[in-house]
């Protein structure tokens, strides 16, 4: 009983620091990659692209376009620096507002790092450092077993639907974060969006929190013969990541039980790629939810 007690501090312990790890190195790209994105929207290109064709022709060198480049590109980084430190939500939602906008392959930006620091960096961690066995997406792939994956997505979908729809009559707030309520506003009618969001938010996005959640830290807890005690921690954990500023705590919860529905159907199976195409398809159905403008939790 000692030995089970301690195996359990000592995965919890591995999940919660391999998750800080990976989301600090996460923040530390993801802001990086926001920050340069923002700034380079605001720089006027009918000032900019004139110095590139004066260089091209020869008038001006690289010192001198650089020298150029700066004087225009200073004062507007200046005040930039200046709004967000005044105003720090202010980069997000200028970031989002583009996206949704504008560039919408820049979700990818979101899901390149995400795949990088949680999947990449995870692997390294679990498998190499620590010697902790985690998926190697052997599972069989069939269309069976996509199918059996997308009912379940559907299933998923409506039972959060009736909770939401329950919880907003007991007039318990459901606020999401920034990127939910941002996506939520500009996907209404947007099928360029809701392609991409569709492609990335749902199935890359899907396919990405199940390798890291239940591939890698639920894996660790069934091979120890720790299957509940890890459904309830890893899922605490899914449910934890999901929360952020101005989202409503009960989303985080609500969450919480996505993950478990996930986290069952991985342990009842033993198929990753079952757990994948639910949560992309619960993901992709948000998405169309948005799209038609339906009433539901925005999670």
């Amino acid at each position: 009983m000692q030995n089970r007690y301690f195996e359990i501090f000592r995965l919890t312990a591995y999940s919660l620091g391999l998750v800080y790890v990976c989301s600090f190195f996460y923040s530390v790209f993801f802001l990086a990659f926001v920050n340069h994105s923002v700034l380079n929207h605001r720089i006027p290109e009918e000032q900019v692209l004139p110095l590139y064709e004066e260089y091209s022709e020869g008038k001006l060198d690289f010192s001198g376009l650089l020298t150029e480049y700066q004087k225009i590109v200073t004062p507007i980084k200046d005040q930039f620096q200046k709004e967000i430190t005044e105003n720090p939500t202010l980069l997000f939602s200028q970031f989002y507002e583009i996206v949704f906008t504008d560039k919408p392959h820049y979700l990818l930006g979101i899901s390149i790092p995400w795949f990088l620091c949680y999947v990449g960096l995870g692997y390294l961690l679990y498998k190499k450092v620590l010697q902790i066995p985690v998926t190697n997406l052997q599972d069989e792939l069939s269309i069976p077993i996509l199918l059996r994956g997308i009912t379940n997505g559907f299933i998923c979908f409506f039972v959060v639907v009736v909770i939401g729809v329950i919880l907003e009559k007991l007039s318990v707030p459901l606020e999401s974060g920034l990127f939910a309520k941002k996506l939520y506003e500009s996907i209404h009618g947007n099928g360029y969006l809701l392609a991409w969001g569709i492609y990335v938010v749902g199935i890359i996005t899907g396919i990405l929190e199940e390798i890291f959640f239940r591939g890698f830290l639920l894996k660790a807890f069934i091979d120890k013969n720790l299957t509940q005690e890890g459904l309830l921690i890893v899922s605490l954990l899914f449910g934890w990541l999901h929360y952020g500023e101005g989202t409503s705590i009960a989303i985080p919860f609500i969450i919480c039980g996505v993950g478990m529905f996930f986290g069952y159907l991985y342990i009842k199976t033993g198929n990753l790629w079952i757990a994948m195409a639910c949560h992309a398809t619960y993901n992709s159905l948000g998405l169309i939810n948005a799209y038609l403008q339906l009433p539901v939790v925005q999670s």
